[in-house]
Order: C-alpha cells, then structure tokens, then sequence
C-alpha cells in the first residue's frame, strides 16, 4: 500500500473521512508580515485537491506551528506554555464556546476553524478567513468606531459563552489556565513589563 502524505491525511480528516482524497498541488507564503506574529510560525497554504469522486476543488488554508526551538522567544513560550494551551483552545473549548453561542441563535463566526490540531508535531491547520474578506487592522492606524464597536460586541459575546462554558464544566479552564502573563511564578515577561512601565513613566507629560 503506497503511503499517504501527511497534506492528504490532514484533508482526508476534514472532508469526512474521503480516503480518495489527494492532494495535486500545494504551494505557501508567509501569512504575516514582519513585525505582525511573534508567537508561531504562519505560512498561508495553497492546495488544489480531488475527491474520490473525481471532483476537484481549490482551498487555501492557514499553517501555524510553534518557533524553532532556538528562536529567542522559545523558553518563554514554554515556560507558559503557551502552545499546549492555544492547542486545547482550538481543539476543545472554542468549540465548545460556539455551541453555547448558537444556542442562543447567534452564528456569526466566533474563530477561524481548526481542521487539523496535531499535537506530536505542534501544528495546527486552520481554516484561511481572508476568502472570507477577513483582514487584520493596521495597529498603527487603529479601527474606526463602527470596527470598535463590532469588536466590543464580540468580546462581550466571547466572555458571557466563557462564563457559561466555566459554570457547565468549571474543570475545564481551573485545570488549564489557572495561570497567566501576570502570575507571581512566572518570570519570562517580567523584565518586559518593568521596561514597559519604566518607559511610560519617563515619557514627557505633554506625551501621555
């Protein structure tokens, strides 16, 4: 038996279990641009696939893995753990926090899905939003009120589903994310947020 690449397993997984599925051609691009992601690696993924019931179909989708291990962010990132935590967000309680949105008939879409979460490998394919005409605001520019407000109606909506999710299974997060940036015993960030602080108090009055 010839042995299946890992580009058709991952999509066998996501078009319910087509074992015909292959891949034809795959290409990728950075996802960010500099300056824009430091936390893991985003590669924006081209494929052209056929089903195995001869009918072909283009997608692209988003790549996430985590830095290489001697990138200088990586102790940091593991001493919070960071990877394991955003791979259980995906994988277990984003999911369950749109459940509890569409209960109560809201649909709008509360996260870019994840189609694969690997966890051997610390990699995560995710549905590509901007097919979608999602795009990042320019953080130097900053949003305008109407893009505020949405973004503020859907942080709301995201903590009242976190609240419910939390009542229904207070395990689930005391478990996982008891601890955070500023948590007593953990270091990493500490002498960026003591730069931080120092850099705001120095600055002029007429600045602030």
């Amino acid at each position: 038996m010839p042995k299946v690449k890992y580009s058709d397993s991952c999509l066998q997984l996501e078009f319910h279990k087509d074992d015909q599925l292959r891949v034809q051609k795959m290409c990728a691009k950075p996802a960010t641009g500099k300056g824009e992601n430091f936390v893991g690696v985003m590669t924006r993924i081209y494929v052209d696939f056929q089903h195995g019931d001869g009918t072909k179909q283009k997608q692209s989708y988003i790549l996430k893995q985590a830095v290489s291990s001697d990138a200088p962010q990586a102790k940091i990132f593991a001493e919070y753990d960071v990877y394991n935590r955003e791979l259980d967000m995906y994988d277990i309680v984003l999911p369950k926090m749109t459940k509890i949105l569409q209960e109560a008939a809201f649909n709008d879409k509360l996260m870019a899905e994840a189609i694969v979460v690997d966890r051997e490998r610390t990699v995560m394919i995710l549905e590509d939003l901007a097919p979608l005409r999602y795009t990042n605001a320019d953080r130097v520019k900053q949003l305008d009120m109407a893009h505020t407000k949405l973004v503020l109606d859907m942080m709301a909506k995201f903590h009242a589903a976190a609240i419910i999710l939390n009542q229904r299974e207070p395990d689930l997060l005391s478990r996982n994310y008891s601890s955070h940036f500023f948590s007593r015993g953990k270091k990493g960030y500490g002498q960026v947020f003591v730069g931080l602080f120092k850099a705001i108090v120095t600055l002029r009055p007429s600045r602030i």
